[in-house]
């Protein structure tokens, strides 16, 4: 850790509680920040450590990268911290408040309605859809491939699987022919938001620019999706006292205590169409970035399937697809020994606290091994920790899990790159450009 001496005070009288880079040093930096943050954030943690502040006036803004520090902020202390960031504030243009980007307020009672879609019995439920999911997907990859291999961009076919599969399970509707088209708005829109909290004058969506009438024709895109979905449940109403099949009967249930506007079931909707499948593909498109430049992993897991929970969560924990949690503080906090205080902005990335060799042995390596006796108590954070751990959390290893053993039973999948994949670090993690594999059927 460097032991350089930083300035009392920032600009807007700012206190300085922890060290970290010199603002001349930061503003040098801005190119890096904005084309490749995971490595900047990594400099940065190797040179000051677990607890970072950047020289920011308004707010305060500190890294935390402990797994002591993260679970303080994210479990111990989550009463006293908001979701009212940049980050959360630019996502809820796409989502609206749904239970993603909710304050505490209005999170608790929403929470507490949507549970009984995400019960065992429910997750249960969705194995159907991701069964007819792989159908689909066997059937255009055996079309492609009935006379020689093929090359496929496996992270759009992991991207168009689980909105699929997340349409289907969680709001009973067939996106079949419009999946390309749902995918390619909601990846605009987060573009979008990214670009946008990476912009500290961003333009107001109101004012006509291109990136703006970008973001507003993929939210556009995004709403027909919702009133599709709508539409279709209204044409299929199931008779009084018929038993939940899935989220959409709890968000429309006419029993409720109170029962939701037509706002607030939009943006619950489009928070699961986003959160729902951006999330899965995006591990699943890396755990086989994983595989196939790890051969000898990906033979294990062709003779042994069950260990593809393994797999899964191991990739979960080396290309965390939510990277960057942040939250305000409400009060004075003490993390890892350094005060942050009232009104501070404080960033904790899973993409660090799971390279914490505090938390992991080797953590650099693809190790699926690691997880035989479960996941830690500490240090292991893709799904977010504490009271707003990931609702999804128990459906989404389901399917990841289910995906790659089927995958890897029925399919060859092999590299064709030779060099290192660039990382697109936007809402989730994603390769630059796509990332092409060769595909084969295996021998019955």
């Amino acid at each position: 850790m460097s032991s350089q001496k930083t300035p009392k005070r920032y600009g807007w009288n700012t206190p300085v509680t922890a060290i970290g880079p010199q603002g001349g040093s930061m503003l040098r930096s801005i190119k890096k920040i904005t084309s490749d943050p995971l490595n900047y954030l990594e400099a940065t943690w190797s040179e000051f450590g677990d607890v970072v502040q950047f020289p920011i006036p308004k707010p305060a803004t500190y890294l935390v990268s402990s797994p002591e520090g993260a679970r303080e902020v994210l479990v111990n202390q989550h009463n006293q911290t908001s979701k009212k960031t940049l980050q959360y504030n630019n996502l809820s243009l796409v989502t609206g408040e749904g239970l993603l980007t909710a304050d505490t307020q209005a999170w608790r009672p929403r929470r507490r309605m949507l549970q009984p879609a995400f019960h065992k019995e429910m997750i249960a439920l969705s194995e159907h859809h991701i069964k007819a999911g792989l159908a689909k997907l066997d059937a255009q990859w055996t079309e492609l491939t009935s006379e020689e291999s093929a090359i496929v961009d496996i992270d759009h076919a992991m991207m168009s699987l689980a909105l699929e599969i997340t349409c289907g399970a969680l709001f009973g509707i067939d996106v079949d022919e419009e999946v390309d088209e749902i995918t390619a708005a909601t990846l605009t829109a987060l573009h979008g938001v990214v670009a946008r909290a990476r912009n500290p004058v961003s333009i107001p969506l109101i004012f006509p620019t291109p990136a703006n009438l970008r973001m507003k024709r993929a939210i556009k895109r995004l709403d027909k999706a919702v009133d599709a979905i709508l539409t279709s449940r209204e044409n299929n109403q199931l008779p009084d006292q018929a038993p939940i099949r899935d989220m959409l009967d709890v968000l429309l249930d006419p029993d409720l205590e109170t029962p939701l506007t037509k706002q607030q079931i939009r943006d619950e909707i489009a928070t699961f169409i986003v959160a729902g499948h951006e999330t899965v593909a995006s591990a699943l498109t890396w755990a086989w970035h994983l595989l196939v430049t790890n051969p000898t992993e990906l033979q294990k897991l062709k003779a042994d399937p069950t260990r593809a929970q393994l797999v899964f969560d191991e990739s979960l924990r080396l290309y965390p697809p939510a990277w960057v949690i942040t939250r305000r503080t409400l009060t004075d906090l003490i993390v890892d020994e350094v005060l942050i205080p009232t009104n501070s902005l404080v960033i904790v990335s899973p993409w660090l606290v799971h390279r914490n060799p505090k938390a992991w042995e080797s953590p650099n390596t693809f190790m699926p091994d690691r997880f035989q006796a479960g996941a830690p108590q500490l240090g292991y954070l893709p799904f977010g920790a504490g009271a707003r751990l990931c609702i999804g959390k128990e459906m989404a290893r389901l399917e990841g899990a289910q995906i790659l053993a089927h995958i890897a039973s029925h399919w060859n999948i092999e590299a064709i790159h030779t060099s290192a994949v660039p990382i697109d670090a936007s809402v989730t993690l994603r390769p630059v450009s796509g990332m092409p594999v060769r595909i084969s059927r295996l021998l019955d």
